[in-house]
């Protein structure tokens, strides 16, 4: 077999963000600086609104993946987040105490939304979460009883991947996370061409595990329409060609949106890396009847707020990589 080079070749890049659909001008713009918002994916479902980004980030590859797995900084990029926390940072099956920061603001709103949750409402729960949280007679039990679901359900996910993540109740048929993110990593294009190893992984996640690979896990509590929404992330990444091909995977969300799940590469260039990044959200408010012309206002909406998100996201990751070279710099 043949060895793979050290270094991408500028070549390899540039067929990458070709096959992403990106002109040679945009791929230019891009490795110059700028960041190209390239439109939406084919969609692997009438729920699916979806984006594909290309820019560039002034910082070394290296230190980039340690923020990126190690510590997100979503916070301070997102202003939708409120906060968030590492899950089970040992690597072992996590804790209610790596729960124990998420607050549900609005209360009075919130309390009522989980006492009263019934299938088809506007949360996100299983049937056997809506029973546990019909039991609930404060807002502290609300509060324990979503630490506890939130725990389970990373668990869950950690020991069986997309088949183990508990379907949503709806009024009519069940809804199934698990299925909607495979059904997303099948519609993907790229991934399977370039990288059919962590393809593979990602999509049979826990088993296949690829040389080198490495994961985190968090929560991050946000809020979308004055109300608190919680999502489980579970970030994985590993070395390839020099660079660095990644997912970022919101296997749980309270409300809002079903799931979301994003895949991208970074490549090294002389100052700092190019990065294609392509995410899919799946959400009911944009399915059934004018399902059509709802996902394509919801993709120039979201690609809109997404490219202003990663505009501050690679300014924090470039001082934050600064920052830590200048520390690793100390210490020689």
């Amino acid at each position: 077999a043949t060895a793979t080079p050290p270094f991408p070749t500028m070549a390899l890049i540039d067929d990458i963000l070709k096959a992403a659909g990106f002109s040679s001008s945009e791929i230019a713009d891009v490795k110059a600086g700028k960041l190209h918002q390239g439109g939406s994916l084919d969609a692997a479902s009438e729920r699916e609104l979806s984006v594909k980004l290309a820019f560039h980030v002034n910082a070394k590859l290296e230190n980039a993946k340690e923020i990126f797995l190690e510590n997100p900084k979503k916070k301070e990029y997102d202003p939708s987040v409120e906060e968030l926390g590492m899950i089970a940072e040992d690597g072992g099956e996590g804790s209610l105490d790596d729960f124990a920061g998420i607050k549900l603001s609005n209360a009075k709103v919130m309390d009522k939304l989980y006492m009263k949750a019934a299938p088809g409402s506007d949360l996100n729960l299983s049937k056997e979460e809506i029973a546990a949280f019909k039991k609930c007679r404060s807002h502290d039990d609300v509060e324990n009883a979503l630490r506890r679901a939130l725990l389970d359900r990373f668990r869950a996910y950690k020991r069986a991947g997309l088949d183990g993540i508990r379907p949503y109740a709806r009024s009519r048929k069940e809804f199934s996370p698990g299925a909607e993110m495979r059904a997303q990593c099948e519609a993907g294009r790229i991934l399977p061409k370039y990288s059919p190893a962590f393809d593979k992984f990602v999509r049979e996640y826990p088993n296949h595990e690829p040389e080198a690979f490495e994961e985190s896990f968090f929560w991050v509590n946000s809020i979308i329409d004055d109300k608190p929404t919680i999502a489980l992330v579970h970030r994985v990444g590993m070395p390839q060609d020099g660079g660095y091909v990644y997912m970022e995977r919101h296997f749980y969300l309270s409300r809002s949106h079903n799931c979301l799940q994003g895949i991208g590469a970074a490549l090294p260039v002389d100052d700092g890396g190019v990065v294609l990044y392509a995410t899919r959200t799946s959400t009911d408010q944009v399915s059934g009847f004018g399902g059509s012309a709802k996902r394509g206002i919801g993709n120039k909406l979201m690609g809109g707020r997404m490219a202003q998100n990663f505009e501050r996201a690679r300014k924090v990751i470039a001082e934050a990589a600064a920052a830590k070279e200048g520390m690793d710099n100390l210490k020689l």
